[in-house]
């Protein structure tokens, strides 16, 4: 039974929302470690994505911000890239291509975490060859020195635990699963 528009309340949208939430991460919870360092990873790439998206608008948005504020973005950032070695103009156009390309390269490591959550053994290349292409896109585009100076420590901590997160989770189900093979051997053998 529809709802006329003016009778929709917030709850009725909880069974979207659960359904949603199943489409994506499936119908079986995984175990406890899994889902704490999917939780890790999950909090470190929202803010990533976020911090990404807000560069990007605001870089789209520059002429409004410009005219209400009479604060030039366009021009502290053309002086930041001359400060890194590039032409002013050049700056402005690489950075803003990378963080509209960049929206992309986030989704595709989603799509890795969303596997990591299932248990599925590819997701370690999905999100670290994810990474590793955003890492090399970036070099490419803004140079090394871009990361050493304009990318914050905190965010250096957070792709941080995106690595290290999902190499220990991996090898700790790589282990699991030759576990679960030797024991399922053990049990052939035996019968």
């Amino acid at each position: 039974m529809r709802k006329k528009l003016d009778q929709l309340k917030p709850e009725d949208a909880i069974p979207l929302l659960v359904r949603l939430k199943t489409l994506i991460l499936g119908k079986n919870k995984p175990d406890g470690f899994t889902r704490l360092m999917f939780t890790f990873s999950l909090f470190s790439w929202l803010l990533l994505t976020i911090w990404n998206a807000v560069s990007y608008f605001v870089l789209l948005t520059s002429d409004i911000i410009e005219e209400n504020k009479g604060f030039s973005v366009k021009d502290v950032i053309i002086k930041n890239g001359q400060n890194l070695g590039f032409n002013g103009e050049e700056f402005l156009s690489s950075i803003t291509t990378f963080y509209f390309n960049s929206l992309f390269v986030w989704l595709f490591i989603f799509f890795g975490l969303v596997l990591m959550y299932r248990k599925k053994r590819i997701y370690t290349l999905v999100v670290l060859g994810g990474l590793a292409f955003h890492f090399i896109y970036m070099f490419i585009v803004l140079g090394f020195q871009y990361f050493i100076e304009d990318v914050s420590f905190f965010d250096k901590i957070l792709y941080g635990i995106l690595i290290v997160v999902a190499m220990i989770h991996s090898l700790l189900m790589s282990k699991e699963k030759n576990a679960v093979l030797n024991e399922e051997d053990e049990i052939a053998d035996y019968n």
